[in-house]
């Protein structure tokens, strides 16, 4: 059965707060590092990652989901990130995780959701330890994204009291996660819902393109932007596990 510890570490801008689930084994274990997406957090919308991250665990991974700094339990106020404050985050928790005695830290794998895959895409592309990428309705042309347009009106009508800092906009317009993706030498399986009207089918398929023979394109028919039904959880957390343990082996 697998343990559930509550984790924090030292981000460059504050304290990262998360949960580590690690699997019934004697040796090293594979990890997965999960990635939320904009205005989420480690349990995320329909408990979609404490749900992967149980199914995971089961096949053998460990796995950390942690909240970046402005968001969930780690320190900081929302209007003081950016995509490239999430990326110093994950490259913090690549560093957490692999010092882990119960890691094989040869083997780690980042799974990213909606603007958590844009965080992950730039980190694969800088990041020679990532092996394998799992973009979950990624973001990775912000400039066709609503992220990119949050004017104080489109915040106050969207988002209630929640407000990005005023560079926010700046920075993930000039984030090229296309072409890191193109640096990044392993694998990657991008997975879209049909039905995801948040993140249009154009960013899978930029994946796909930078990604090339690497890259695994698969579509959940009907499903939404985080998965809601079960049905396509599973269907999503079978996919991923399955590709997840071809390319990282626990």
């Amino acid at each position: 059965m697998s343990q559930i510890k509550q984790v924090s570490f030292e981000g460059p801008l504050g304290t990262l707060r998360g949960l580590l689930h690690l699997p019934d084994r004697n040796q090293p274990a594979p990890a997965v590092v999960m990635l939320h997406g904009f205005t989420g957090q480690h349990i995320e919308d329909g408990r979609l990652f404490a749900q992967a991250a149980k199914c995971l665990a089961e096949a053998g991974f460990a796995v950390l989901r942690f909240d970046f700094f402005g968001s969930g339990d780690s320190d900081g106020e929302f209007d003081q990130f950016t995509i490239l404050t999430e990326v110093a985050d994950a490259v913090t928790a690549l560093d957490w995780i692999s010092a882990q005695p119960e890691i094989d830290a040869s083997r780690i794998g980042v799974i990213g959701l909606s603007m958590g895959g844009g965080v992950t895409g730039l980190l694969c592309g800088q990041d020679s330890r990532v092996k394998a990428a799992v973009f979950w309705n990624a973001v990775s042309l912000p400039k066709i994204t609503s992220l990119a347009a949050f004017t104080p009106e489109v915040q106050a009508a969207t988002m209630g009291p929640l407000r990005v800092g005023k560079d926010f906009s700046a920075v993930i317009l000039s984030a090229d996660i296309v072409g890191s993706v193109r640096r990044y030498a392993g694998p990657g399986l991008i997975l879209r819902g049909t039905a995801d009207e948040v993140v249009v089918l154009e960013h899978a398929e930029a994946l796909k393109d930078a990604l090339g023979s690497r890259g695994t394109l698969y579509l959940i028919d009907g499903a939404d932007h985080t998965f809601r039904r079960p049905e396509w959880q599973r269907e999503a957390f079978e996919i991923s596990t399955r590709w997840l343990a071809a390319q990282l082996k626990p």
